[in-house]
């Protein structure tokens, strides 16, 4: 990234953030990789556990699991160039952590009963109802954590400089 000049900006004052700034970048990351594997696997600490989690884990648990990476990594990187994460970014992986432990709950599986979830197993019509909002939040829970990559990214390369003629 260069600035209107042509120049490069100068990262050699950047003054590296305390290591809790840093370490919040390995948090998102880790906590991703729960998220991802509360997704595919949560169903089984309640003994539901079916047929349908390879499907999870390949779409959804990878693709989760590899957003946060990225989010991790810009904002590991935020800290490193002595910038500050912005509260957006922050509070679009807390809504996607949050839609994403919904989610968790209300994704069914399919058991020897048939359809069940955490929160209703094989009773309708909470069954239904699980059902429908499972779909709504996995879109929430996925677009909010590319917006926190992107985000991410964004607080990485730092607010543009603006020339005034």
């Amino acid at each position: 990234m260069t600035h209107a000049n042509g120049t490069l900006p100068d990262t050699s004052t950047a003054s590296p953030l305390t290591p809790r700034a840093a370490t919040f970048g390995y948090v998102v990351t880790l906590g991703g990789f729960v998220l991802a594997l509360w997704i595919c696997f949560g169903r089984f600490l309640f003994g539901i556990g079916g047929s349908l989690t390879p499907i999870y884990v390949v779409t959804i648990g990878f693709l989760v699991a590899t957003l946060h990476f990225f989010a991790g990594r810009a904002i590991s990187r935020t800290a490193r160039l002595g910038r500050n994460t912005r509260p957006s970014t922050v509070a679009m992986i807390c809504i996607a952590w949050f839609t994403g432990i919904l989610l968790g709950l209300m994704i069914p599986d399919v058991t020897a009963e048939g359809l069940q979830t955490i929160v209703s197993g094989a009773v309708e019509p909470g069954l239904g109802i699980a059902i429908g909002l499972a779909n709504p939040l996995g879109i929430i829970c996925l677009a909010t954590s590319i917006a926190a990559v992107a985000l991410a990214h964004g607080d990485a390369k730092g607010r543009p400089e603006i020339e005034e003629d």
